[in-house]
């Protein structure tokens, strides 16, 4: 199996996994666990604290001794955590189950995405991604459909084999994955190594403004990530879908997104090339995303307000790719690993603060002021962007 394959292989089983995990997840802790929406935030801070921690030793890790071995054991962790949860509804210890497949997500980010990278050197690395995201797509739309009809036997029966599927997959890839590009850095220390990656960002004219546009995402992102489920039940109350149990609201919801996802990142791959059209194209999504989730919050029609709110999620998906290829065309090869983790440390800031923000929002002001506080920190990062559009085109 060649290198673009088997990452869009990885993408698509880590995005099955996941979905399962997360869907039954939600259900689990809002029904069975009783959590509130401050301790669901909090989950998200935990798996934050993880990534401040953990982010960039993980990636110099990847960049001097090798990908492959950071990433099989990403997956083994991230299972570990999943087996933690699944043992008990005490909220203490689904905190401690996010900071253990926090931690080891924090192998694979960066390091996946530097391996497709150097092992394809690039070519077509913006389709590559977007090929991955599409079919990470469609994976999830079949773990949707997994975790709702093993959820209707037992709701842990999904997180069970999520996590018995990320353990499964690691043990695959160590057998199967191949590291031809890649060369070890031995000759210098893991803290001479990040201080490559830092010099390289803050004199890269693009990767500094891109700091403040990565710190942007993590603190627009806690908010609805967490609350999204919570705040989607609480309106269908007053739609004709009431009657309806969780696990059916929460699989619907998450099939129309997926749905979506795979739309939005079509019209990307037909459209976005190389250059300063991933950087428009970037902007204009980011820009649609603040509108759906202004709409979503002010609109008093229930089916209104839901329509705004799958419009932001349609055009969320439709960052990711154009997020990392941005990096991974401005890095090189023996630093890629930490930069990229370098900036999801830099986004998990973001989203440690935002954690604060949002959980001090929910308790004073409700759900609306997150959601406005959220539609606005995006408009930040449209400036970003434009700051980097307007960088490109003055540069000779």
């Amino acid at each position: 199996m060649n290198a673009r394959k088997l990452y869009i292989f990885q993408v698509a089983i880590l995005n099955l996994a996941m979905t399962m995990m997360m869907t039954a997840a939600i259900v689990y802790r809002i029904d069975l666990a009783k959590l509130e929406p401050y301790q669901l935030i909090l989950l998200g801070t935990a798996l934050e604290i993880a990534v401040i921690f953990f982010e960039v030793p993980t990636g110099v890790v990847a960049d001097k001794y090798s990908r492959k071995l950071s990433v099989v054991i990403g997956y083994m962790i991230i299972g570990l955590g999943f087996f933690v949860e699944l043992l008990t509804l005490n909220f203490i210890w689904i905190f401690i189950a996010q900071i253990i497949w926090g931690f080891g997500y924090t192998f694979i980010s960066g390091a996946l995405d530097a391996w497709v990278s150097d092992e394809t050197d690039n070519i077509g690395i913006e389709h590559t991604y977007i090929a991955a995201n599409t079919i990470s797509k469609i994976m999830t739309i079949v773990g949707i459909i997994g975790a709702f009809g093993l959820g209707l036997i037992d709701i842990r029966l999904p997180m069970l084999i999520s996590g018995l599927l990320y353990v499964g997959l690691s043990l695959f890839l160590m057998v199967i994955m191949k590291e031809h590009a890649f060369k070890k850095e031995m000759n210098h220390s893991m803290i001479h190594q990040f201080k490559l990656g830092l010099k390289h960002i803050f004199k890269h004219p693009m990767l500094r403004i891109f700091v403040i546009t990565a710190f942007l995402l993590g603190l627009y992102s806690e908010g609805i990530d967490r609350l999204e489920e919570f705040i989607i039940l609480d309106k269908v109350d007053t739609t004709i879908f009431s009657n309806l149990p969780s696990i059916y609201i929460v699989s619907m919801m998450h099939m129309m997104m997926a749905i979506l996802g795979v739309i939005m990142l079509l019209i990307v791959k037909k459209y976005v090339k190389e250059g300063i059209k991933t950087y428009q194209w970037f902007l204009a999504l980011i820009l649609l995303m603040s509108l759906g989730l202004f709409v979503f919050a002010y609109m008093g029609n229930p089916y209104l307000s839901l329509l705004g709110f799958f419009f932001f999620r349609m055009t969320r998906q439709g960052i990711d790719p154009l997020y990392t290829s941005i990096q991974a065309r401005e890095v090189p090869s023996n630093i890629k690993a930490t930069v990229m983790s370098t900036f999801g440390q830099i986004d998990g800031i973001g989203q440690i603060l935002s954690g604060i923000l949002m959980t001090t929002l929910a308790f004073v002001l409700g759900t609306q002021a997150i959601l406005t506080v959220t539609a606005t920190i995006l408009l930040g990062v449209a400036y970003t962007i434009f700051l980097m559009i307007r960088k490109i085109k003055t540069t000779p």
